[in-house]
């Protein structure tokens, strides 16, 4: 079973998912998406790197922008090649994958929302956050079979790593899955 993680926006859902593989000691591989230190500003890029890479703040990275009074400048080809690449490096080489995060943005990204649904479709355990109030391709994966959502709120936040790390170590091996 994967797990997607859901809730308001800087509740602490990338904090669970980081504390969790902290004390799961497994390798990992897959995606994550992270403002910079421009996050409170109008103006601001979005980036794009591997789930277990450090967070780089360069252009190369940036996926989507945020300006003032415009919708969102989403690079879908990025998505699409580097998205899928790192999901499928990690489907390769790692015991568990991230997708940090998945929401409206990716809508037009076709192609990386099929390998998401692909490795859903697979059982190398995903831990992954699904964007609160994103719908349309994200209702597949809240719907999907193998997945459990929980919501992340400010009460069970702190509870939830620990809860984490108990789910994987209980399903046993990962080398088993």
């Amino acid at each position: 079973m994967h797990i997607f993680l859901t809730g308001p926006i800087q509740v602490g859902k990338s904090t669970i998912i980081r504390r969790t593989l902290g004390q799961l000691n497994q390798t990992y591989g897959g995606f994550k998406t992270y403002f910079g230190p421009d996050r409170r500003f109008q103006d601001r890029l979005l980036y794009l790197n591997g789930a277990a890479e450090p967070k780089f703040f360069s252009t190369d990275h940036g996926i989507a922008i945020f300006k003032k009074d415009c919708l969102p400048q989403v690079d879908d080809a990025r998505f699409n090649t580097d998205g899928v690449a790192l999901i499928q490096r990690a489907k390769a080489n790692a015991t568990m994958i991230i997708m940090d995060e998945c929401g409206n943005l990716e809508r037009n990204a076709l192609t990386f929302q099929r390998e998401i649904i692909n490795t859903l479709d697979g059982d190398k355990p995903v831990l992954g956050v699904i964007k609160c109030d994103s719908n349309g391709w994200t209702d597949t994966i809240r719907n999907h079979n193998k997945v459990t959502l929980i919501t992340v709120t400010y009460e069970n936040r702190n509870d939830l790593p620990a809860y984490l790390v108990n789910y994987y170590l209980q399903r046993g091996s990962f080398k088993d899955l």
